[in-house]
């Protein structure tokens, strides 16, 4: 994914200085396995938006006040390993969020440098250790939300871990083209921009051969999903017109996932 040239549309003029909007991220009800799942898988995303709204601030690019997003991000992230340490007893759960929480130690004061006054060169230096930790914090979520699913009886485990994914790789797509944008000297965006388009294709063909298409709002979903992977696959390409918008397609691709989620886990066995 080489950089061409970069081209903010007039539109987001119009978006800058008029979305106000405050984004929060809610911290979900782990009653039981199935709400940790979910709650565990979603926060991979939200992970990954914090890295994007690092970028934002760090490119000065005020498009959905990305220091207000980052501050809910980090408190969110807290909360919810708080939430399941004091929850869980088992020994492999205690031990993951153990191994999060170190990695997290350094990830969040690299990320909090983007809330002080901090220089280009500095702001560039921590997205670079953002991106090269945040995937210790990001394995340790994964491994949980396995874990649960794994020891539990929820059906249809496949289709459900497929649509989570499909969550989170939307936003590791945004984060990484992001990145790409602001020109960050990572040589290693592009390999993880085609793992993120992979790993979401993968999951769609799961959910093509899942019995799920057979319901009318599910197969609805999964259709607009196919389209935005389309979309993110043509961003990708060489020769491309830079737009910040990318944000919103991935901002759809999570919810329209999050709804298949739902209904998977509304279905009963």
């Amino acid at each position: 994914m080489k950089t061409i040239y970069v081209h903010i549309q007039r539109s987001f003029i119009f978006l800058v200085f008029f979305c106000t909007y405050t984004p929060t991220y809610a911290v979900e009800n782990i009653s039981n396995n199935k709400s940790t799942i979910l709650a565990l898988g979603m926060e991979m995303s939200h992970m990954r938006n914090m890295l994007e709204a690092y970028i934002l601030i760090g490119a000065k690019i005020n498009y959905k006040n990305p220091t207000q997003k980052l501050k809910n991000g980090i408190a969110h992230y807290e909360t919810l390993l708080g939430n399941i340490q004091k929850n869980y007893s088992d020994e492999h759960i205690q031990q993951s969020v153990k191994k999060s929480l170190r990695a997290w130690e350094h990830v969040k004061k690299a990320m909090e440098i983007a809330l002080q006054n901090a220089t280009p060169i500095e702001m560039k230096k921590g997205a670079i250790f953002i991106h090269g930790n945040i995937r210790t914090v990001i394995k340790e979520l994964a491994f949980m939300k396995k874990y649960f699913l794994d020891k539990s009886d929820i059906p249809n485990k496949k289709a459900l871990n497929a649509s989570i994914e499909i969550a989170a790789s939307a936003r590791r797509l945004s984060a990484h083209y992001m990145m790409d944008l602001w020109h960050l000297d990572d040589p290693t965006i592009q390999k993880h921009w085609d793992k993120g388009l992979k790993i979401y294709e993968d999951s769609l063909n799961i959910l093509k051969h899942s019995s799920f298409v057979k319901n009318h709002k599910f197969n609805a979903l999964l259709r607009k999903s196919i389209k935005l992977h389309h979309y993110f696959t043509k961003m990708g390409k060489k020769a491309k017109i830079y737009s910040i918008l990318i944000d919103k397609k991935a901002d759809m691709s999570f919810k329209q996932a999050k709804e298949m989620t739902t209904i998977i886990l509304q279905s009963k066995p």
